[in-house]
């Protein structure tokens, strides 16, 4: 019976010590944090609010703000585009503190309940400060947003309807009018998120509004969507390798303009920055300028026209070659592209074009030669016939007698004859070939039996009168592939002039 007495009492006296050693923590902590509180980072455990709230100040960085424009120059932005800009609040400009996060989370705590507290925590409690800006903080950021460079530009922006000679289209109205950015009110917005400890702020739709449209720019959107109609078209020059699109920007350059007075309205601005308003015919449409399509024809035969001009030329076994002769090339017909060029306008019909030549090559583009030709390197004394880009003959020659002032003419020829079983003719000579393929006047390609050798450096003591020597079978092979007009490239290397 005693040692039961005994038992009872030690479990009692234990009941009590732990009862007192439980409230006894709980005292401790009655103003502090409960045992093992961790707050962003920091060990907090007896520390009062006033302790954390200071070290946590010590270690919070500048609170900032990242203001994002979902509306840029008018225009709305998808979310990957869209401008932003960032604010830092320095201590000028914003105080910062934990305190009312930090004492409702003591007051959650409750010292009674401080075992809970351990296995509530989960690794420690994370809490934003509060942000207050102080009167001279808030003119401060005032100011700043003002100086923004993207608040700026939407200051900045005209607030007027223009209708622009500019863009792809030809024609753009640009529009200030629309979504223009309202100050006072996205300052309200970026404060308000400032405030409530927010990091960034996307501009409600509430920021932007349209100004009112006047009578005059009505007329300026009205004469926009008149001119896009009437040049919605295209005129395609096929120029073989290459297409020249008469678009709806070429186009528009096209028009008969003529410079505004005063009271002519509505205008168009163009890209110099004059300002001009359409010439309209006795039917009331619009003219097109004869003198500007006479100088578009003039830039397209700058572009392509290759007769009589310098061209670049790779050889084979690189290097390039400037040659300046020859009676090769591409000429338009500048005369017959005016007037085809000036009737397609007055249809307005999209269509594509091949056009009209004073002289035409065996390829079309900038690249007349093609991949198509015969390139003779007589310092080589080498011949190689190319067929749509491969060499299909590599043949050594004999070209013009160099001692006799009898060299071949360099430069881009063309054939521009076949004849088999020829009588070549000249000054104490008859001879008959086989295969005879005229490039210049009397020079051309042919066979050559009377000869055993080709190559090397005979042409400059036994050359020809001016002509390219082939042997029997590489004539007969090309005379057999080559087609009338194949241009044909004939130089001397620059050791050879």
């Amino acid at each position: 019976m005693k040692t039961g007495k005994k038992i009872r009492y030690v479990i009692i006296s234990l009941i009590l010590l732990c009862a007192g050693a439980y409230l006894g923590i709980a005292f401790y902590y009655m103003e502090g944090f409960s045992f093992g509180t961790w707050i962003n980072g920091v060990y907090c455990t007896g520390k009062n609010v006033e302790e954390v709230n200071a070290e946590l100040l010590s270690l919070t960085a500048e609170p900032g703000l990242e203001v994002i424009y979902p509306i840029c120059c008018g225009e709305e932005k998808p979310e990957g585009e869209r401008g932003s800009s960032h604010f830092v609040l320095d201590e000028r400009m914003a105080e910062q503190d934990y305190t009312k996060g930090l004492r409702q989370l003591l007051q959650n705590q409750r010292p009674l309940m401080w075992v809970k507290n351990l296995f509530l925590q989960k690794g420690g409690y994370e809490l934003e400060p509060a942000v207050i800006l102080t009167e001279e903080g808030k003119e401060q950021f005032k100011k700043e947003f003002l100086a923004d460079e993207r608040v700026r530009a939407e200051l900045d922006r005209e607030a007027c309807i223009r209708l622009l000679k500019d863009g792809e289209e030809g024609f753009l109205l640009y529009d200030g009018k629309k979504r223009r950015l309202d100050v006072e009110r996205a300052l309200t917005e970026c404060l308000e998120a400032v405030e409530k400890g927010k990091e960034s702020i996307v501009l409600s739709s509430a920021c932007y509004y349209d100004e009112e449209i006047s009578p005059e720019e009505k007329g300026q959107e009205a004469l926009y969507r008149e001119l896009k109609d009437f040049i919605d078209f295209e005129i395609v020059y096929d120029m073989g390798a290459e297409q020249v699109r008469f678009d709806q920007k070429a186009l528009a350059d096209l028009l008969m303009l003529e410079d505004a007075g005063e009271e002519n309205a509505p205008l168009i601005r163009e890209r110099d920055g004059r300002e001009s308003v359409p010439v309209r015919g006795e039917d009331g449409s619009f003219c097109w300028d004869q003198e500007k399509v006479e100088a578009a024809i003039g830039k397209l035969a700058a572009a392509y026209d290759t007769y009589g001009r310098p061209r670049e030329f790779m050889m084979t076994g690189g290097g390039s070659i400037t040659l300046e002769k020859g009676n090769y090339g591409t000429e338009l017909d500048k005369k017959a592209e005016v007037k085809w060029l000036s009737e397609a306008l007055a249809k307005r019909c999209s269509e594509t074009h091949t056009p009209a030549y004073r002289r035409e090559a065996y390829a079309r583009g900038e690249n007349d030669i093609g991949d198509t030709y015969i390139e003779i390197n007589m310092t080589k004394q080498k011949l190689w016939f190319y067929q749509a880009g491969e060499v299909e003959i590599e043949t050594p020659i004999v070209t013009g007698n160099m001692m006799r002032r009898r060299a071949t003419p360099e430069g881009v020829y063309f054939v521009y004859g076949k004849q088999k079983n020829r009588i070549l003719r000249g000054p104490g000579y008859a001879s008959h070939v086989n295969y005879w393929m005229p490039v210049k006047g009397g020079v051309g390609i042919h066979d050559a039996l009377w000869r055993d050798e080709f190559g090397g450096e005979i042409y400059k003591k036994e050359g020809s009168h001016g002509c390219i020597n082939l042997p029997l079978e590489a004539a007969e092979k090309l005379y057999g592939m080559i087609e009338i007009g194949v241009p044909v490239v004939m130089y001397y290397e620059e050791e050879d002039k």
